[in-house]
């Protein structure tokens, strides 16, 4: 059985009710739902939430909530990784099947596609991954143009031992944002890292991977939707 799952807490502090704020005349959870009930490569797609009035929404968008998240995994510091270990317990319990891959669906990407989860899908069976993580080209580049300070000066974050004087000579490297996260049971269940041993990147276009985290993100979005 693979689930998709979108986590959906109702504490949300950088904007209150985040998840049922209203993106394009729908809650922004609804696109997630939305995404994951059309991507044929999932079997049920849920909703991991502590409020029960963004269940009664997710339920009305037609994902499942088999359960309500106990409240000492819905705090700002709960680790992912327990919050999907506990969607996998408790989906087998509810359908009787075991989880064999998760799909991790955040709502905070709406502007990703359903093509998106079933390409990212595809990549993790061809290629036997534990996990397959979205990404998008870095702005900024930890070996040209990002700095940590030490002492009373700075250096490079990542530093080579020959000198990078312009970013094309600098090593590719990528930003991770939410579009869709892929784990295989065992990277969650016995490796139980975020990022396990095996995993690769799904290059997402920079103009599909916002990630609503702030006001300003939310007030991007939505100039973005209405200049489409």
């Amino acid at each position: 059985m693979i689930i998709g799952v979108t986590p959906a807490r109702g504490g949300s502090k950088g904007i209150p009710n985040k998840n049922l704020t209203l993106v394009n005349n729908k809650p922004l959870i609804a696109h997630a739902i939305h995404c994951g009930i059309q991507s044929k490569c999932i079997d049920h797609h849920i909703v991991s939430t502590d409020s029960h009035k963004i269940a009664e929404t997710a339920i009305e968008y037609g994902a499942d909530v088999p359960f309500i998240r106990p409240s000492e995994l819905a705090g700002d510091d709960s680790p992912m990784l327990s919050v999907l270990q506990h969607a996998i317990y408790e989906s087998e319990k509810f359908y009787g099947e075991k989880v064999e891959a998760l799909v991790l669906i955040d709502p905070t990407a709406p502007l990703r596609i359903v093509k998106d989860i079933e390409n990212a899908f595809a990549l993790f069976s061809e290629g036997n991954y534990d996990a397959v993580i979205s990404a998008n080209s870095a702005k900024k580049n930890p070996y040209f143009n990002m700095v940590m300070k030490r002492g009373k000066g700075m250096k490079l974050v990542c530093e080579l031992k020959k000198e990078v004087s312009c970013r094309q000579d600098a090593p590719e490297v990528f930003e991770l944002n939410t579009v869709v996260w892929i784990y295989s049971r065992r990277a969650l269940m016995v490796e139980k890292k975020r990022i396990p041993s095996k995993s690769e990147i799904y290059i997402v276009p920079e103009d599909r991977s916002i990630d609503i985290d702030t006001a300003y993100d939310l007030k991007l979005l939505n100039h973005l939707i209405a200049h489409e």
